[in-house]
């Protein structure tokens, strides 16, 4: 294993940065990939053991359509959500994706009712080399993982709006403001402008009027408590009609206007920043004891923080597979970091992978 640290890199003030929060369409899938993939897991030690080969990282979100209105509304056509992927036939896979698809939406779109999804689980047999991966734990495929620390000002701006419109406090004071939240954030290097699109949800509102007072009230109260002066909610609206509004009947785009698919939405740390490196793996869904595309990205993530806590710099991480061999031996492991000694940390962190395994059934981590 070759462990390379180069300088930090030097990065412009100038940045931009996203975050698809929980109910957005493609976050919906990646919670989706995440959740079937822990309850197969659950159910083949059940079953057999042990957890047996299964990659379920290709789920699709087909919207549906929906009628909003003040004070409810009507989904007029069911939104669909395709499972696509591999899984070892010893357990009812079928039966399993779609316990776990339903109950996982439930917990994300409160107001879905069972007849506004419909789910297709489309999950054949892995091929028997890969089967041996995950029996083996040794890397099933050639890719990488890349992950960096700490954040920015702008980075933890983006996603701790993000979090807060989706926390308790938000749910119970705006009942009205749905799950399915994009924060999109620049920085010319003075100051930041941020527009939040964000899902009214008709039920809770009783006209344009009470709408428009709602979205002000979350606008102060979000200028204020992120201190972001330049901050928009739902630019597109335009108050002749409630056509015109973001208005819907579940809190999700899903319901009518927006599809989804693994992948598409954050990386591993909540954010899409095209500024800094990246892996375009979809971690969700990924087997947890043998797809390095899902390892990968989590213990560099890992390695990334130790550097910046222990040694004050900050760090970039990148790891690279080789399929069929251990995932504790990457033939490389590029660090950026001023950091002067950084292998002891890297040794360490990649000999805790076997005992992650857990870490991913009991959802510890974050990985959208």
């Amino acid at each position: 294993m070759k462990i390379i640290t180069t300088p930090f890199p030097k990065y412009l003030d100038i940045e931009i940065v996203e975050h698809k929060a929980i109910g957005h369409p493609d976050s919906i899938c990646d919670g989706v990939a995440e959740a079937v993939s822990r309850a197969l897991s659950k159910e083949y030690i059940k079953e057999t053991g042990s957890i047996q080969h299964h990659n379920v990282d290709k789920v699709a979100l087909v919207a549906g359509q929906s009628i909003a209105e003040w004070g409810g509304g009507t989904i007029m056509k069911p939104i669909r959500i395709i499972i696509a992927g591999r899984a070892n036939p010893s357990i009812s896979v079928a039966t399993t994706a779609i316990k776990a698809t339903r109950e996982y939406v439930k917990t994300v779109l409160p107001l879905i009712k069972d007849e506004h999804l419909i789910i297709d689980p489309m999950i054949g047999k892995g091929s028997s080399e890969l089967i041996t991966t995950a029996e083996n734990i040794v890397a099933n495929d050639t890719s990488f993982g890349v992950a960096f620390a700490p954040f920015n000002h702008i980075e933890k701006t983006t996603l701790g709006i993000a979090d807060f419109l989706t926390g308790k406090e938000i749910a119970r004071e705006f009942p009205e403001a749905g799950r399915d939240i994009k924060v999109m954030s620049n920085t010319d290097g003075k100051e930041m402008d941020i527009t939040v699109a964000l899902a009214f949800v008709g039920k809770y509102l009783h006209g344009i009027d009470n709408y428009r007072e709602s979205k002000e009230k979350l606008t102060e109260l979000l200028r204020n408590k992120f201190e972001v002066q330049n901050l928009l909610i739902n630019t597109l609206d335009k108050y002749d009609s409630k056509e015109l509004l973001y208005l819907t009947v579940i809190g999700t785009s899903a319901e009518q206007g927006d599809d989804g698919a693994t992948g598409r939405g954050n990386r591993i740390n909540g954010l899409i920043t095209p500024g800094r490196p990246m892996s375009l793996e979809a971690a969700c869904g990924k087997n947890p004891v043998s797809h390095v595309g899902k390892i990968y990205n989590v213990v560099a993530q890992f390695i990334a923080n130790r550097i910046y806590s222990d040694t004050g710099n900050a760090a970039e991480v990148m790891i690279q597979s080789r399929i069929g061999h251990p995932i504790t031996q990457p033939p490389m492991v590029l660090i950026r970091s001023n950091a002067t000694d950084v292998k002891s940390i890297v040794n360490e962190e990649l000999g805790k992978l076997p005992e992650m395994t857990l870490g991913f059934l009991e959802g510890k981590f974050r990985l959208f």
